[in-house]
């Protein structure tokens, strides 16, 4: 791959919050910058933000407040997205967009919305796939209540929350954010509350702005459904074999930098595409096929069982047999 690929961006907005809450916890801006592999401070790696929660969490010796993440945001901090929902007339509505543009925020964050017994029950991730870090469940679901009270003016009343890890000893702070039962070592992350919440005027609804903006985020979110699902799609019939920027380059008939670009404009790469088909596949063969660890790993091309275990635990946060068990 070229040396010009840089890893899969997240907003720029996240880093801000960092910096902010940093500063409120005592902590050096210039200590948190350190951590990160550059200094362009105009974008930040998946990669790194991860680096720096966990760097922010360890510092501070207070893991619970990644919950907290949402009450430093507005929705004017997250670009076209925030005004995108907070433009909405109801909630529904907010929610319903929500999951289709989440991509336009952040590359590693999804959800799916079930009603159950008159219960709506938001559940994080996408495939049921385990999340690649505990904190990016909880920042997502301890943002609902905050921005939920703040599209509607009324509080969140929050049912029941579930999360996939094991209950850690600062358990009660979770309590005090939901202000509800919270389980631990539950089978997916997920929160519930009342199905009426869903049918709340939006405070800020405005239509005629609302279509406006919608048009710009339709336009967008088609560009990079469009190139990565074609990528994706040629990684994929090549497997095992390696396929190169090049090689896709050539196939969409578009220049290197055309692609480059407008991958970064959905914040991901072409390496961070290729490290998603193989996971996504790996997850397939394991769970609809009765295929060794050893051939499944030789499918997607790599050489050693071994290689190809750590990488899935990088990916899931367990092992191949574990997965499929």
């Amino acid at each position: 791959m070229s040396k010009d690929f840089e890893l899969p961006q997240a907003p720029v907005f996240l880093l801000t919050l960092l910096e902010g809450l940093a500063l409120d916890n005592g902590l050096g801006i210039d200590d948190l910058h350190r951590i990160l592999s550059s200094d362009d401070t105009a974008s930040i790696a998946v990669e790194e933000l991860e680096i720096a929660i966990e760097w922010f969490l360890e510092s501070t010796k207070k893991p619970w407040l990644t919950m907290g993440f949402a009450q430093r945001t507005n929705f004017q901090q997250l670009a076209l997205f925030g005004p995108l929902i907070a433009s909405c007339k109801t909630v529904k509505e907010a929610i319903d967009l929500f999951q289709q543009y989440l991509p336009l925020l952040h590359p590693l964050m999804g959800f799916s919305v079930e009603l159950t017994n008159k219960m709506l029950c938001i559940r994080y991730g996408k495939q049921n796939t385990v999340p690649v870090k505990p904190f990016y469940a909880e920042i997502v679901l301890g943002a609902l209540p905050v921005w939920g009270e703040r599209l509607t003016g009324r509080k969140f009343d929050a049912h029941t929350v579930w999360f996939r890890h094991a209950e850690p000893y600062y358990a009660d702070k979770y309590r005090e954010h939901f202000h509800c039962e919270v389980l631990f070592n539950k089978p997916y992350d997920a929160l519930w509350s009342s199905v009426d919440f869903l049918e709340l005027p939006v405070l800020s609804a405005s239509p005629k702005y609302h279509a406006k903006i919608k048009e710009q985020a339709s336009e967008h979110l088609q560009s990079i459904e469009t190139v990565s699902t074609a990528i994706k799609s040629l990684i994929l019939s090549g497997l095992p074999e390696e396929i190169s920027v090049e090689d896709v380059s050539r196939v969409l008939n578009l220049s290197e930098r055309t692609l480059q670009r407008k991958l970064a404009e959905e914040q991901t790469n072409f390496k961070a595409l290729k490290q998603t088909v193989r996971k996504e596949e790996a997850i397939r063969l394991l769970e609809t096929t009765k295929l060794s660890i050893e051939q499944i790993a030789f499918n997607l091309g790599y050489e050693q069982r071994s290689s190809f275990s750590a990488a899935f635990m990088r990916w899931t946060g367990v092992t191949p047999v574990k997965w499929r068990e």
